[in-house]
């Protein structure tokens, strides 16, 4: 079967799927006649992220760190793509990396273990960049990892990813699971979940601060820091392509070469949002890894030749008018 229609009518579980790569996965997902069960809970995500497909979906409030719960929903699907994950900005990750490697290894190894348990067909593993140490090079080829320590300000939640990574590795190799392990880069949108900018990465946390009115505007490190930024629509396609592609063995690139500084970002964001404050760079603050994007030669050799979606100045205004919205239905 060829990849336009390898989802249809097929039995396909969404761990997470109530949170942020969700709320664009599972409408994409529906769209391409799949028999779609969510299952969330509710931790962090929202059922209005299933607003647009609701009556379409099966929804099961669970935790899939839960051994029984996961051994159920993961019960006569064909394909599991799991988004299940404990996530939050560097402010947050690098005070509690206890907390994000336990979390994130059981939201990651016990629905894996089921999904095996089940004889599920296909598994998706939602890795991270954060997997690379800092002294990859950039744009980083797969073939970096993994090598050295991750970086330090997300170290708990980097070896969870890579613990994950190498389950799914084995996994595929001893039970002959189709494993795809894809490794995505920043990922940005209108419909993320607004929270504590504590807690929120960094382009939402910018958004809330300088939508805010925040003046003068302290932004942590040097300005310089580079990332590259993908759309979460985009993520999602090119998560339902590798997978319909039966893309399986070693991890994959899901980014580019692009880079985007924070600088950068301050202005498109500033610009969007008309306004106008002072600028602090405060350089005694975490600013993570300096430059990060992917070597996408892998992934264009896998699923051709894809641009995304939106350009960082017409994501930036989206980004804008969502937080917008948001604020004044609150």
């Amino acid at each position: 079967m060829g990849e336009a229609g390898f989802w249809t009518d097929r039995a396909v579980l969404v761990g997470g799927g109530c949170g942020f790569i969700g709320s664009y996965l599972v409408p994409e997902l529906v769209e391409a006649g799949a028999r779609v069960t969510v299952v969330d809970n509710l931790e962090s995500g929202t059922l209005d992220a299933l607003d647009e497909v609701r009556d379409a979906v099966r929804f099961v409030e669970a935790d899939l760190r839960d051994r029984s719960a996961a051994a159920e929903v993961t019960r006569d699907q064909n394909v599991v793509l799991n988004l299940a994950a404990t996530v939050s900005g560097v402010g947050y990750s690098h005070r509690h990396h206890g907390e994000m490697l336990t979390q994130n290894l059981l939201s990651a190894l016990v629905p894996l273990d089921a999904a095996r348990q089940q004889a599920v067909e296909r598994f998706l593993v939602v890795s991270s960049c954060c997997v690379y140490s800092r002294d990859v090079p950039v744009p980083t080829p797969e073939t970096s990892s993994i090598v050295g320590e991750p970086e330090s300000v997300n170290a708990g939640y980097a070896w969870a990813k890579r613990i994950y990574e190498l389950a799914g590795e084995l996994y595929g190799r001893d039970y002959g699971m189709g494993v795809t392990i894809l490794r995505p880069f920043n990922i940005y949108g209108g419909r993320y979940r607004w929270q504590s900018s504590d807690k929120a990465h960094v382009i939402p946390a910018l958004v809330q601060r300088i939508v805010d009115g925040e003046d003068p505007l302290v932004v942590w490190g040097s300005g310089r820091q580079c990332r590259n930024f993908l759309h979460g629509l985009d993520v999602a396609r090119l998560m339902m392509r590798c997978v319909a592609l039966g893309v399986t063995g070693p991890p994959v690139n899901l980014g580019f070469e692009t880079q985007t500084s924070v600088a950068e970002l301050v202005d498109l964001i500033c610009d969007a949002a008309g306004r106008s404050p002072r600028v602090v760079f405060d350089t005694s603050r975490p600013e993570g890894q300096l430059a990060k994007a992917a070597d996408s030669t892998r992934l264009r050799e896998l699923v051709g030749d894809y641009a995304p979606a939106m350009s960082m100045r017409e994501g930036m205004a989206e980004m804008v008018a969502a937080y917008r919205q948001r604020a004044s239905l609150s």
